[in-house]
Parts: structure tokens; sequence; C-alpha cells
């Protein structure tokens, strides 16, 4: 008999590469009589995701299998099987989720315990290589084994490092998943975004800057990126995408004069919801959902939300009532806070829940949460208020800067105090860019068309939102460093996911779609283990061993020393010498006392841990 009356079996290999077609079955079993109840016909789905939710529509990523299956026979056992050769582009941990509902959508069976780790073409050679080379040695003589070892030993260290180079959980949280970063690109441990307004790349960063903090400085120290580009036109819709991929609808291309709710809401299989309005439902979520399902953390840091305690509404989370006319959309002289501004009050999939009023939060807090590394968010949002970020030239408090004024005056004191802190400077990263262009609607990266609006660019012909310029600051950065690749939106938020270690929400899933890698973040040696992945690859390790002539039979001190480029690679190493072993000091060096009675070459082995190994003979004369 079965566990339960019906159940549905995913299998998949353990390891698959990305890109390439690999099998995946799936079998459907039930006990007699139990699909009786079930409205013709029955349907089987297969969903790739990091974590699967109650029902098909609650999950993320790529649909593997969506087939109707035959309808049983009244009173009789079910039995079937489906197999194809599925495809699936992202790296990092999955799970085959399946799902047996009938034409009613109600559920008969699920299964989500398949896992699977989907690694690049480069870790899958690697990988084979290993295993072609265990299976020679099983086959090999003995003389033949010694140089197939040092070969596997050798190849073992390449697909440490093709694989990825290890764990990278950051320290801060490192209950929190691996990175899925391509080899050599270091994982970020606490991103800082800064939103500015409304400006194009040919202002910001032209020859005389306006801002010259942002213009000059901060580009000379970090990453400048030249074609980084909106989605759309206004303000709402880029938001919202940053943080949930989601692309415009006419409500959020209008910055959502009304908080009215995002109807009808039905979500695509990409994860791209279908309607009008402007807070989606609780099945949408946003890289603050994934976050926090991985046990990692994040805020919002809303410039002038508490401003408006006095006035009777809250100091976090604040947004209008639903169906009301949004206030913020014009500032007040005490307070410049825009809704629109803040992305993640339009999910209420946040909104519904107190993480919002925990999380979402005014710009003071910021301080008091970089004391500490460990008080400091993995992901924080910082939205400037409508005079700091440039969108009111002439500010409606006339004591404060406007326009690019404005944005220089907030930078020279935000971003310093970020720099400065413990988050910062252990593998940290700070962006700075503008949500939309002040005119034009170009695009790039091959940004989808639609499908809830006639035109990305809104008001403006074009299908995106621009080129706006962006600066990407960190200790991972080389100061001076230009790429000229395309990126958007939703090529940061699909870097973002990656780094950590989340699966791709909407159009950051989007096929071909570049995010972020070695050519912004041009100092890999930032991470720790990328740095000693990296020199163990390339240690030169040499055992030197005195004396190297030796009468048999005669009892002799045996003095080893290893010499390597890397200190860790001569520390505590184990030396093997005539049947017996000892382990090296500090400084490399160790000693045996031995009586070798038989003439002949002998030699000492030194296994260094994820270094080469190397070796010395000792010749035994006879009497």
């Amino acid at each position: 008999a079965l566990e339960e009356p019906v159940s549905v079996a995913a299998t998949a290999p353990a390891f698959v590469t990305a890109g390439t077609p690999f099998p995946l079955s799936v079998e459907v079993k039930a006990e007699p009589g139990a699909l009786d109840i079930a409205a013709q016909p029955l349907r089987l789905r297969v969903r790739f995701a990091p974590e699967c939710g109650g029902s098909f529509a609650g999950t993320e990523g790529p649909t593997a299998i969506d087939r109707l299956l035959p309808a049983p026979q009244p009173g009789s056992a079910y039995d079937a099987k489906v197999a194809v050769r599925a495809r699936i582009g992202t790296l990092g941990p999955e799970i085959a989720c399946a799902f047996l509902e009938d034409s009613q959508e109600r559920q008969f069976a699920t299964d989500t315990e398949e896992e699977f780790t989907v690694v690049s073409a480069a870790c899958a050679a690697a990988k084979r290589k290993v295993a072609r080379l265990r299976h020679r040695m099983r086959k090999a003589s003995e003389r033949r084994r010694h140089h197939l070892r040092k070969r596997l030993r050798k190849a073992r260290r390449r697909a440490r490092i093709a694989c990825g180079g290890g764990a990278r959980a950051s320290a801060a949280a490192s209950a929190s998943p691996e990175a899925n970063l391509p080899p050599g690109v270091p994982q970020i441990k606490h991103l800082f975004v800064i939103v500015l307004e409304n400006e194009n790349a040919e202002t910001t960063f032209g020859p005389n800057p306006p801002a010259p903090y942002l213009g000059t400085t901060l580009r000379k120290i970090g990453a400048y990126i030249p074609n980084y580009y909106g989605i759309g036109h206004e303000s709402l819709d880029n938001y919202v995408a940053m943080v949930s991929g989601q692309p415009p609808n006419p409500q959020t291309q209008a910055d959502c004069q009304l908080f009215t709710e995002f109807l009808p809401g039905t979500v695509r299989e990409d994860g791209v919801a279908l309607g009008q309005g402007c807070v989606y439902p609780r099945s949408v979520r946003t890289i603050a959902n994934q976050l926090e399902n991985s046990g990692q953390s994040w805020r919002g840091y809303m410039q002038d939300m508490g401003n408006s305690v006095a006035a009777g509404e809250p100091a976090t989370c604040r947004h209008p009532a639903i169906g009301a006319v949004d206030p913020t959309q014009r500032a007040r002289t005490s307070d410049q806070y825009a809704a629109r501004h803040n992305p993640f009050v339009y999910f209420h999939s946040i909104i519904d829940y107190p993480t919002c009023q925990e999380n979402d939060v005014d710009l003071s807090r910021l301080p008091q949460d970089l004391a500490s590394e460990g008080t400091t968010p993995a992901y924080s949002f910082v939205t400037p208020d409508l005079c700091s970020d440039g969108h009111d030239e002439n500010c409606v408090n006339p004591a404060l800067p406007g326009g690019f004024a404005g944005i220089e005056a907030f930078l020279r004191e935000w971003v310093p105090q970020i720099q400065g802190s413990a988050a910062y400077q252990d593998q940290g990263a700070i962006l700075v860019t503008f949500d939309e262009s002040a005119s034009g609607a170009q695009s790039c990266c091959n940004e989808p068309s639609g499908p809830n609006t006639p035109n990305n660019g809104g008001p403006e012909p074009g299908n995106g939102g621009g080129r706006v310029g962006a600066v990407m600051l960190s200790p991972c950065i080389r100061p001076g460093t230009v790429t000229q690749e395309p990126y958007n939106h939703y090529s940061f938020l699909r870097w973002s996911e990656d780094d950590f270690g989340l699966s791709h929400l909407a159009y950051a899933g989007t096929e071909g779609l570049k995010p972020f890698g070695s050519e912004v973040f041009t100092k890999p040696s930032c991470d720790p283990q990328l740095r000693r992945d990296e020199e163990r690859a390339n240690a030169r390790v040499r055992l030197r061993v005195r004396p190297r002539r030796v009468v048999a039979g005669t009892k002799w001190t045996y003095r080893f020393r290893v010499v390597s480029n890397v200190p860790a690679c001569r520390r505590n190493v184990k030396i093997a010498f005539a049947g017996g072993s000892t382990r090296t000091n500090a400084r490399g060096r160790a000693h045996m006392r031995l009586r070798i009675s038989r003439p002949g070459r002998r030699f000492a082995y030194a296994r260094p841990k994820e270094c080469p190994r190397t070796k010395a003979g000792v010749r035994i004369l006879k009497k």
C-alpha cells in the first residue's frame, strides 16, 4: 500500500549542467478508487524552485513539465510515468516541485523532495575529469597509480575552484544559502542601494558633472557603469522592478495616484503578474520576502517617513489606505516623503505582515544599524526624500537644496557613513543609480515588452526607461573600474538574487539576462575564500630532506623542510617516510629518527591540505 492514497515522485540527477538538457522523470501512483472524485482530465506539472509553496502558482522558477495524463478507470489503481529532458540556466541548489491536479485545479499530490544542484559547464567538466581519473586508478598498476594520484589531486583542486571555491556564506548570516555566483566573482555580504531621481547619464556623468561628488569622486573610487538603464517611465514602475522583477502597467507608470489593488493578479509561469493596479497580491513576492524565507535580513530606509507622526500617520511602513488618494504625491515643507519611491509598500506580501513595520523604516534608523556588522542588514534599500533625490529642482523647504545640489549634499552625508561601517568594509557594496532618465526611453538587455502596458516607456515612446548610468562602490572593486556592459534594473535584481543565493523573480529570470560579474567586481581577492583557493591552486611546494644518503642499518635523524610561497602550505604538513609520519611546525620543519635496514631508494612524501603534494628521495646504501 502507498503511504498516501495518491503520490507523485520526481527523479533527477544529483548534479546537472546549466543550460544543458538532463533527464527528468515523474511517476504518479494511486490506490484503487483514490482518483474517482477527480474532475477530468488530470494534469501533471513540475517547476524548478529553491523553495516550493503549497500550490503550483505559489512557486517560482521555470516549468519543466505541464502535461495532461490519461483518465483513471473508476475503482482501479493508477500508475503513470512521464519522462522528459529538461533544461535550467541558473546555478545553485534547486528542487523539482511536482503537482498533480484535476481540471478544477484541486491538488491530489505534491512532491518537493527531489533536490539537485545546477553547476556551470566548467564545474561539470572538472567533476567529470575527477570521475575519469578515479576510474582509471581502480584499473591501474601500482606504479601507474602513483602518477595518477598526482593528477587526481590537481584535478580536485581545479574542480573546487571551478565549482565556486567552497562555501562563501556570510559570517554575519552563516545560515544563509550559498551564493550562485560564477567562479572568481566575490560574494557581497552587505548590499546598500541608493536610488536617485530622473536624470540622464550624459548630464550626471558628463565633463562638468553638476554633482561632482557622484560624477567625479565616487566614479573614480568605484566602478562606473555608463550603460545602466531604467526599465520604464515614470518612477514607480522602476522601483517595483528593482525589488520584484515585475514589469510596468499603466497605473505604476502614472505613479499610482490612487492606491488601488492590482487586478486580476493572475501569475504566469514565469512569475509575471497579469493585470493593472498598484498593490500586488500576496502571491507576488519581492527580494525582501526571499531574504526572509532564507533566514537573511533586509531593511528599507526612507528619508522623512517618520516626519508625519504628529499628523497621526505611522512612522514605519507608511502608505495610503487601499483605494485612497496618495497624499505624498506632493511634498510638504516638513515632509518630503514619497510613497511611490518606497517599493515595498506596494506588495501585500509585505504590508499585510509585521515585517513591514519592523523593516520599512525612517532613514534616521540607519546609523544605529551601522554600529556593528551584526546589526546591519544583508540588503538595505535607501531612498532619499524629494529634495535629496534630485526630484524637486526647487525644494519646498527653502532652507534645503534640491536638484543636483540636493543629491550632492545627501551623498556627501550618507556614503561616508556607510563606507566607514564594519559591514561595508567586510565585502560590502553600495550601488548609486537613478530610477529613470529625464528624457528618452531607450532600453537594453533584450528587455521584454509588456505584457501589462502597450509601451514600457509610458509617455515616452520606447521600450525602456532611458540611460541613467550607475556607480558601484566596494572593497571588491579596483578604483577607476569602467565597464561598457549594458545593465538595467532587472539585471541588478538578478545579480542581487545570485549574490544572496536566491531564485530569480519574474523578469529577473529572463533567459540570457546578464548580471553584474567580474567586469564590475574586479578585485576578487577581497573574498578570503577565493583568495585562499587561488593562492593554494597556484602554490609552489617543495620538500627537502637531510641527509640524502645513509648507510643501511644505521639509525639517523632525518630532518625535513617544506618550502612554499604560501605560508598555509608549509604549516602542519603531514610527512610520511619509511612507514612513519610526523607533522611540520609553523616554519615548515619536522624531524624523525629511524633505522632503515634494507638498501635502496626511499621517498618522503609531504601532504599539505588543499595544496600540491611533493616528495623527496633518500638513498640507502649497502654496508
